[in-house]
């Protein structure tokens, strides 16, 4: 497998780009390569604007659409990847656990892909699918593709239009620390709390 991280979000909420956010004295992108590489050849990352990834190993890969959202990265890198199993994260999950990435891989077999599905903080009690942090097979293409450049872009629908396994958040927590791994920091508070989890 490859891994590819989707580093092309508009960060408006942020503020700014989140791949060079800082947490625990490195960038956020450092802790996501340092995560991954031990369990992949490649590393992908997939951004609007990849010269500015310009001397980070990895792998290059600039939209293939001109057409904003996370779906568009992940056909970009599935694309660019060679193997048939592939691991997409976003950039701005930092504390992704290699132990849960590797439950994933080996739940995704004989599947189109592996996605968490974690609880919903809402008051509704419902669950959520987690399409940035999730194993898809690259025989999904097509269905994504067309999806696409049909512009239904919603990743919680297209995911249900594939034969996915889904992975619950009650077998990912007994994986490698708990769910923390699969947080992400998309707001300055959310950043804000992070810092002080780990003062």
């Amino acid at each position: 497998m490859a891994a590819i991280i989707l580093a092309g979000g508009e960060n408006r909420r942020m503020g700014a780009n989140k791949a060079f956010l800082e947490h625990g004295g490195r960038l956020f992108l450092w802790s996501l390569i340092a995560a991954l590489n031990p369990l992949f050849r490649d590393i992908i990352v997939v951004s609007r604007e990849p010269e500015r990834y310009a001397g980070f190993p990895v792998h290059l890969v600039r939209d293939l659409y001109a057409i904003r959202g996370p779906l568009n990265g992940i056909i970009s890198g599935l694309c660019r990847a060679t193997d048939r199993y592939n691991f997409c994260v976003a950039c701005d999950m930092p504390l992704v656990r290699t132990g849960q990435v590797q439950y994933l891989m080996q739940a995704a077999q004989g599947w189109e892909g592996a996605v968490p599905v974690l609880p919903d903080p809402s008051p509704t009690g419902a669950s959520m699918v987690e399409p940035l942090h999730a194993v898809y097979d690259r025989r999904s293409l097509p269905v994504m593709k067309r999806h696409l450049l049909e512009g239904r872009r919603n990743l919680q629908q297209i995911i249900r239009s594939l034969n996915v396994r889904y992975v619950t958040a009650a077998e990912l927590s007994g994986v490698d620390g708990g769910m923390t791994g699969l947080s992400n920091i998309n707001t300055p508070w959310d950043y804000r709390v992070l810092q002080k989890s780990t003062a």
